[in-house]
Order: C-alpha cells, then structure tokens, then sequence
C-alpha cells in the first residue's frame, strides 16, 4: 500500500519540479537578450583600445593576421565593470526558486486539502447527525457497538438523507473518522431492530456486514493513504491547468510553446496517476471485505459463507459483475464477482490485474524519461552552485542514477504483485499451466505499459545515441520496442522464479516478502547500467542471475518430492450468470458483409497505427497519440464484445468500444483543426463516418457473437434460450 502510494507522490513532485525549467518569463529572456548584445558591444569596443598585454605582442609579432578575441586575464575585471556600468548588472534565471515554489505548492496545497476535504464533502453533500429521536439513533449506538467488537475506534456518524440507497461509506483524515449511511439504511435498521427476533435475522446481518467493511477501512487505515493521494492528486492538476493557461499568455517564453507542450504531457500523466489509484482503491476493498468476513456472526454460521451472501445479495440487486473483475481502471470498487473470488483465495486481494501492472509501467516509462530529460538542467544548477565546472558541461549528458528512486519503488512492487499471483496459482505444486499463462499475460501488460509510457513522452528510454547506454539491452537490441519487451520479460519471469523458490522452501510470508522486494529492486537496478557504479555491476547481476538459479533447484527438488502437482482453477468459484440471446439485428448477407469489412479494415488500421508508433516512438503530437490509442482499444473492445459470454458483458464490452472510437475521433478532429487541415466538409463528414463505424462494428461482433453461442438458428427455429 505505501510502495504505490510513494510512486504516486513521488511521480507528481518530480513532474512539478519539471514545470518550473520551461515558465521563464519572455520578458526576462528579452532582457537578457539585450544584455548580451550590450555586453558584445562593450566588450568588443574596449578590446580595440586596450593596449596588448606581453604574451598577445609575442602571438602578434608571430603572425601577422593575429586578431585579439578573448578579453586578458589582466583586463577582465575592467570589462566586467564597463559591462556592469553600461548595461546594468546581470539578471540570471532562477529556475531552482521556481521548482521550489512548484513543489512547494504541491506539498502545500495536498496537506491543506488533506484537512479540508472531509469537511467540504460534508458540506457539499450535506450530511448531517442521526435525528435525536430513539429510532434514529439506532444508527449510532449500531456503528459505536460494532466498532468497539473490532477494535476500532468509533467514527462520526453521518446520514444522507437524499439517498434512499442501503449503503455506506468511510472517510476522514488522522483523528477524524466518519462513517456516512444513506436514508435508506437507517430507514431499513430501524425496521430490522423493530422485529421480534433480530440476532437471527440475515436482513441485521447484511446491515452489519456493509458496517463492519468500512470499519475495515478505518482499521487498515486505508482513509489516510488514499485522502493523501487524491489531495496531491487535485493539487497537481490545479498545478498543469494553471502551467496551461499560463501558456496561452504573452508571459511564458518562446510564446509558451514549450510550457504547452509539457502541459499536455503532464495531462496525460494525471490520468495514468487517476487510473493507478483507482486500481488501488480496488484492492483494498479486498481487504476491507476480509475484515468485515473475519468477524462473527449472530447465528454461529460461518463468517466467510455469511459474507459471500452479502456479497451475492448485493450482486442480484445491481447487476453489474464481470467475471474477472473490472474491464476499466477508472471505478473505485472491483466487481462483486471478483470480490466474491477472494474471500475464498486471500491471494487474489494483493495480485496486480493486468491494469496495474501496465498502468506501473506507464508511469515507470513516463517518470523516467522526464527525469533524465532534466539532466542538462541539473547541470546549469550545478554549475551555478559552483558543485561544476564549467568545462565539465556536456550537451548530451544522461544522469541515469537520476531514475534510481522509481527503480527502487517500481521494482518491489512488480516483484510482489509476481508473488501473489503465483501463491495464487498453487506455487510450486502447480503444474504450471494456469500460472504461465498469467505470467505471460503480466510480461505483456507491463511492456504495453512501458511502451505507452514512452510513447506519451518519449526520452533517453527509448531514444539513444550510442554514447550512453540507458537500458542494459538497448546497446544489442536495435528495436526500442523489443528492448522493453526483454525487460518486462526479465522482471516478470525472474520475480516469479525467486517467488517459486520461497514457496518451495517454505518461507513464511516476513522473510519472503524482504526477499522479493529486495530482488525486485536490485533487478531494476541492474536493468539501467548507468545507474550503477563500475566495480559493483558485475557483482550484482552475478546476484541477479544467481537467485533464480537457485530457486530452481529449490523448486525442482520440491516437485520431485511432492505427490502430483495440479493446477488451482484461476477462476471465481461463483461465476457470473448472464442471459443469451440475439443480438444481431435482421440484415441481408450483403449488408453484413459489410460491416465485416469496415471491421477488418478499422482493425489492420488499428495494428498499422500501433506499429507505426512502435517503431518511431515519436508521434507527432499527443492528441495523434490518443487517437492511435484509442483506435487500437476500440479494435481490443470489439472483439471481446465479439467473445463475450453472454449479453451483459457483450452490451459493456461494445461500449466501451465505442467510447475509445468516439474520443479517438474527437481528438483526431481537434488535431485536423488544429493543422488547419479542417474543412467544412470534413467537419461534417467525420462525425458521421465515425458514427457508421460504430454500428458497423458492433453489428459485425454481434454476427460473431451469435455464431458462437448458435442464437441465430435457434431464433429461426423458435427455441427459447
């Protein structure tokens, strides 16, 4: 939990260090252009008249078209102060101040919204006490009791009284936890304590449950992180729009170009960080889930089976679950049939999905690049600090020990998040199938991730000069592509090796845990040469290469010691029930054959896009780069919906294609207009093509769909499904 939230926080400051180097004023840079012509002026006028100095009469008498350039040692506090005199003192940049009130601001202004934000949720959403009537406090006394049986300290008690719901919800900061139920809570606790024989009643119990997990909230302090996140999080977008709309002023120097274009950079970079924490607050709610299924119930039934009921109770009543959890990183809760899946394998609660293991790589990708993109500028600052000669300066320096504090964060995180899936899979008793499987689909996510992430802002990362090596791979491999492809390889199938090893030695869960976090960051380490010192990187890959090596025969010798190895269904033990039917609409064989072309054509579209970007790493802009994305997610989109298993995850599915083609034909729309390329024509053809598209598409998957399930024969038979 704190890994992830150091990565966010630490993501956030360095892209607000990064604002600061391109906010020099146009005024500043005009005065100091006219300061240097003064200053040539001056300096050239005083070299004519000031008399040769011994050793320019020997370079004079030695040739005859010796002309004097650089002002003698012996003349250049006289020049200095002509300069000083006729062109007023030196006003130097300060970019070091900027980046301190940048970083400044964002610390500042994360803590004052950290203390605000509970009160202004209040506020906004008018939340007010239990009414003082006895009914009414039912609610109270209800939260305060079961506190007191968890061991947690009792929360503030609030009610939503324009919400007839049955739910609640935790928040607060440190020494300020509320809990807040809806109307219809306190409505439907009212009437369960009015009744005869409320200890045994499962409708009491259910409004237990939804207490006792946000009290698991507070318990595994869950408030504090994720407050602290979304707080810095606001904070920094304040921080871009503001860099933004500075930009579009007469201030920002160059006409704010440069500021713009970090701007945008730095907006997709707040939506990688949304979506990370959005992921995150998933998991938690895993662990909020096993707390609340730990504690007991009234009827002596099992804590575990008794929640599972909730859980399904609340799953027929909202009909949103998707089988292996939620298909988009941008809800705060996982499905309820994911969560249903952990309550029996603890496991699942702390292994990354596919999401977050490419969203980590998006940030690792995005931070590092903007990192050792600032190495010219951190040599000014030493420079000005008097830390560096002047003649140590280089153009095309890359300071790649710069990107050791993400290393060092990114890399146990990759590393644990290998172990659960493992210890989910049946470790090294497993016959391997299922893990691998998973394995592959990790390695995947993450070099997508990487290659998003380099795409948004490409850098040193993926784009080198021969002269210094960032990646350990980059100097063997010529495809910027394949080289992240090997390191997301590396760190998935090596984590995965030492993680088998533990499990076949049988470590406890402490001593495994420092393992891993300590190879993954070491295997980052090593990842970037440059980051490590000449005399100890033979000594440490030896170390990389050497435990997993020896996690091998750990694991072979448990394999030929253990009975017969199985594989643990990597499936939820309650799968989602959902309705088949036809979804395609009655068309003539030529109208869909159509729409099977425009499909086919949108999809070789899509892979050239991808390719293209892939290759060059350089996209023209970052809305070309969000339409490519999203083209390729739309082509992603369609064929699940095309694979779905039954008309629900279909409808989602189709969707959320359909949302990825829209905003990439708005963006494409935006840059058509921006290039000046925009007719009227082609404003009004667009949208509509665009239209055509989604309908082609969603009648060419729904084709396949009803092959598949066999709909289409069975609806001209009659047959009910």
């Amino acid at each position: 939990m704190y890994l992830r939230a150091s990565l966010f926080w630490l993501a956030l400051t360095i892209a607000a260090f990064a604002i600061a180097f391109p906010t020099e004023s146009q005024r500043h840079a005009d005065e100091a252009f006219g300061r240097l012509v003064c200053s040539n002026g001056v300096r050239n006028e005083l070299l004519r008249w000031l008399p040769l100095t011994p050793e320019e009469e020997h370079l004079a008498a030695a040739s005859p078209l010796w002309q004097r350039r650089d002002v003698p040692d012996e003349y250049r506090a006289q020049v200095n102060s002509a300069i000083d005199q006729s062109c007023g003192p030196w006003r130097a940049d300060r970019p070091e101040l900027r980046a301190a009130l940048t970083v400044g601001a964002l610390g500042c202004g994360g803590f004052v919204l950290y203390w605000s934000l509970p009160r202004l949720s209040i506020r906004c959403r008018r939340l007010e006490a239990p009414e003082p009537t006895a009914p009414a406090r039912a609610v109270d006394r209800a939260v305060h009791a079961l506190a007191a049986e968890a061991g947690v300290p009792a929360p503030t008690v609030l009610v939503d009284g324009g919400n007839g719901k049955v739910n609640a919800n935790a928040f607060g900061n440190v020494g300020r936890r509320y809990v807040e139920v809806t109307a219809g809570f306190e409505r439907r606790l009212v009437k369960a304590n009015d009744q005869a024989d409320r200890d045994r009643d499962p409708d009491r119990y259910f409004l237990d449950a939804v207490i006792r997990h946000e009290l698991g909230h507070i318990r595994n302090r869950d408030l504090d992180v994720t407050l602290a996140v979304t707080a810095v999080w606001w904070t920094f977008l304040a921080l871009v729009v503001g860099a933004f709309g500075l930009s579009l002023t007469e201030y920002a120097v160059g006409g704010g170009s440069g500021l713009r274009q970090l701007s945008l950079q730095l907006g997709l970079l707040t939506g990688m960080v949304y979506a990370s924490r959005n992921c995150f607050l998933q998991s938690r709610e895993f662990h909020a889930d096993r707390f609340a299924a730990s504690c007991p119930t009234p009827g002596g039934a099992a804590s575990a089976d008794a929640f599972d009921e909730v859980l399904g109770e609340l799953s027929a009543s909202q009909h949103r679950s998707a089988p292996d959890g939620s298909a988009w990183p941008f809800g705060t809760h996982p499905s309820l049939t994911r969560r249903r899946a952990a309550l029996s394998r603890p496991a699942v609660a702390d292994e990354f999905t596919g999401w977050e293991v490419a969203l980590i790589g998006c940030l690792l990708a995005f931070s590092v690049n903007l990192l050792l993109g600032l190495s010219f500028q951190l040599e000014l600052l030493a420079v000005r600090f008097g830390f560096m000669p002047l003649s140590d300066v280089e153009l095309d320096a890359l300071y790649v020990w710069l990107s050791l504090p993400f290393l060092l964060l990114a890399g146990p995180m990759i590393a644990l998040g290998v172990r659960y899936s493992v210890v989910a899979r049946g470790g090294a008793e497993a016959s391997g199938r299922l893990l691998a499987a998973r394995l592959a689909k990790l390695a995947g996510c993450l070099w997508a991730g990487l290659c998003c992430g380099s795409l948004a802002l490409p850098g040193p990362l993926v784009h080198t000069d021969g002269s210094t090596e960032v990646l350990l791979w980059r100097s063997h491999i010529a495809s910027a592509a394949l080289t992240l492809a090997v390191m997301a390889v590396a760190a998935v199938g090596l984590g995965a090796l030492v993680a088998l090893g533990c499990d076949a030695l049988r470590m406890r869960r402490g001593p495994s845990t420092v393992l891993l976090a300590a190879y993954g960051a070491l295997l980052a380490v090593v990842a970037f040469p440059g980051a490590l010192p000449s005399s100890a990187a033979p000594f440490l890959r030896t170390a990389v290469l050497g435990v997993p090596a020896l996690a091998c025969l750990a694991v072979l010798a448990r394999r030929r010691a253990a009975p017969r190895p199985v594989d643990r269904v990597d499936a939820p033990t309650r799968k989602e029930v959902g309705s088949v039917s036809v979804m395609s609409s009655p068309m003539g064989l030529p109208l869909r054959l159509l729409c099977h072309l425009v499909t086919l054509g949108m999809a070789c579209w899509a892979l050239v896009s991808v390719g293209r970007l892939l290759r060059d790493f350089a996209p023209t802009s970052v809305l070309y780069l969000v339409a490519a994305v999203g083209l390729a997610f739309h082509t992603v989109g369609i064929g699940g919906a095309a694979l779905a298993a039954h008309d629900g995850m279909f409808r989602r599915r189709a969707r959320a294609a359909s949302g990825c083609l829209v905003v990439a034909g708005l963006a494409a729309l935006v840059q058509l207009t921006v290039e000046g390329h925009m007719s009227q024509w082609l404003f009004l053809i667009l949208p509509g093509t665009t239209a055509g598209v989604v309908l082609a598409c969603e009648a060419s998957a729904a084709a396949v769909y009803d092959v598949r399930h066999g709909t289409v024969a069975a609806d001209r038979a009659g047959h009910p499904l």
